[in-house]
């Protein structure tokens, strides 16, 4: 039961943009902490 090739674009378009969003996300939060423990914020 694979996926038709015909899906497969969009799908692995959207998985990367899910996967970019939690890395900026990720990315943001590690440095609202760096800037809360450095005493800057």
């Amino acid at each position: 039961m694979s996926t038709p090739s015909r899906l497969k674009g969009p799908l692995i378009l959207l998985l990367s943009l899910v996967l970019l969003c939690a890395g900026v996300a990720v990315l943001v939060g590690v440095f609202g902490l760096l800037v809360k423990l450095l005493g800057l914020g």
